[in-house]
């Protein structure tokens, strides 16, 4: 049996930081894991940092041409 597991605000801005390119891909990799298996869990907090610090902390990726 496979129990629930609750995600950290920091495992979602891994994610989407491009600077660490290592912390980058193994949270998208456990992020997508977690979905497809249905076992990932944030709490409403969790979400809220997350935001904030996408939006307040990290920069907006330039658009490339």
């Amino acid at each position: 049996m496979t129990a629930p597991v609750f995600v950290d605000s920091n495992v979602f801005v891994y994610a989407r930081d491009p600077r660490d390119a290592a912390k980058q891909s193994r949270a998208a990799y456990w992020i997508s894991h977690l979905w497809n298996e249905r076992l990932g869990r944030a709490s409403i907090q969790v979400l809220s940092e997350y935001y904030v610090t996408i939006t307040r902390k990290l920069r907006p990726r330039e658009n490339r041409r």
